[in-house]
């Protein structure tokens, strides 16, 4: 007797949940500080997409956990992981600094192309993401998302040291 790959998926579903959660309300709880940090990394307006970023992981989370429209917040956050990769290695990040960006997206990926599992309350088609013309437009809008961003100065010499 085997463990089914719906159970499967509900475990990499609460722990993607967990995840998002986790960072997502310490950006919720204090959104002044959190837009100070994005407009540092070069993002702005801050408050923005500090406020976005805070919303997917946070709200993106819940949904994820619950099975609510899982595999689009899954999409979502995957977007944010690459942005994430792109900006850690325009900056010059060593790979244990991007490299969780690169699990937390694969998790994404397995989200959106097999469901949420187990005790799913609605689905998202999110294989409709998956298609070679919708990769390719968001690679490159998350690689230009991290060019065009330009560093505080404190970042780029934390970089450096």
């Amino acid at each position: 007797m085997y463990i089914g790959t719906n159970w499967i998926l509900l475990l990499v579903r609460i722990v993607l949940a967990s995840v998002l959660t986790h960072y997502g309300w310490a950006k919720i709880r204090d959104p002044s500080s959190n837009a100070r940090d994005f407009a540092e990394m070069g993002f702005k307006p801050g408050m923005l997409w500090g406020t976005l970023i805070a919303g997917v992981e946070f709200f993106g989370g819940l949904a994820i956990l619950v099975g609510l429209w899982g595999e689009l917040a899954a999409a979502l956050f995957g977007f944010q992981m690459m942005v994430g990769t792109f900006w850690k290695l325009k900056i010059g990040k060593p790979f244990s600094d991007y490299s969780y960006d690169l699990q937390l997206f694969v998790i994404c990926l397995v989200v959106m192309s097999q469901g949420t599992g187990a005790l799913t309350l609605k689905a998202f088609p999110g294989y409709i993401f998956l298609r070679w013309d919708v990769a390719a437009a968001s690679f490159l809008a998350a690689f230009l998302f991290a060019a065009l961003s330009r560093p505080h100065a404190k970042i780029s010499q934390q970089t450096a040291n």
